[in-house]
């Protein structure tokens, strides 16, 4: 569902006053960025393939700034091949998705598999 305008102005709530309409371009973009960081994952070697056990494999949120300063966090699900240690694959694959995406967020990678 996508939301184009607001029809009563009144009847807005509180917190979302002011607040922009998302791009239609979002999605899309949204999409690229979570396939260049599924490419970068999988390009590592000792990927075997991503998984989703938690849902997708491949997550990508923007986390507030309470306690930091606000940045995107990505969690990437993959099972790694039972040839490779799965701590040094989990590594390189930080450092490639981190490198991947101009802004350069947090990676966290959860190994649900080897094989």
């Amino acid at each position: 569902m996508r939301v184009t305008g607001l029809l009563d102005e009144e009847a807005e709530a509180p917190g979302l006053r002011g607040a922009p309409l998302p791009s239609r371009r979002a999605p899309r973009s949204r999409g690229r960025r979570r396939g260049r960081v599924a490419a970068a994952a999988l390009e590592v070697p000792g990927v075997l393939r991503l998984t989703g056990a938690l849902g997708h494999p491949v997550h990508i949120e923007e986390l507030p700034g309470d306690a930091a300063l606000p940045h995107r966090h990505v969690r990437l699900e993959l099972a790694v091949r039972e040839d490779h240690r799965a701590r040094d694959v989990a590594r390189q694959v930080r450092t490639a998705v981190r490198t991947t995406l101009p802004d350069h967020p947090t990676v966290a990678v959860l190994v649900s598999g080897i094989g």
